[in-house]
């Protein structure tokens, strides 16, 4: 059985993407996403503190009727979820885990990455749950 980067045996490895979003490994990969890691983990920080004062602002609103205030909850919620997800990509950063699909192990690319330096899962993990959503 091939284990993925993180000693971890992959969850389906017999499945392999022909998604031209998802090219097929790029076996210089992992040198190619280090050189982008500071500049992913600068926007990742750039992220977390304007979740944060975004959240410390909605936190400090009082609003006035019942309608408002269910849309600061609601954004309240939403800037809680980014943040989450923020803080999970930076801690995958630490740990040398960042830039591969946490549910099935396939790097994701770095396209994506750069457009979204928080996502967690590749396309078709992202379609998967989509479709159970």
């Amino acid at each position: 059985m091939r284990w993925n980067l993180h000693g971890l045996p992959p969850r389906f490895p017999d499945v392999r993407s022909s998604s031209p979003a998802e090219p097929a490994a790029d076996p210089d990969r992992p040198c190619a996403l280090r050189g982008h890691l500071p500049a992913l983990r600068a926007a990742l920080v750039q992220q977390r503190r304007f979740r944060r004062e975004q959240l410390a602002e909605l936190r400090a609103r009082v609003p006035a009727d019942p309608a408002q205030q269910e849309v600061a909850d609601t954004l309240r919620k939403g800037a809680s979820v980014a943040l989450i997800g923020i803080e999970a990509a930076l801690e995958r950063m630490d740990r040398d885990r960042y830039g591969d699909c946490v549910t099935c192990g396939t790097p994701i690319p770095l396209e994506r990455l750069e457009i979204l330096p928080a996502v967690a899962v590749c396309m078709a993990c992202q379609r998967a749950q989509d479709a159970v959503s």
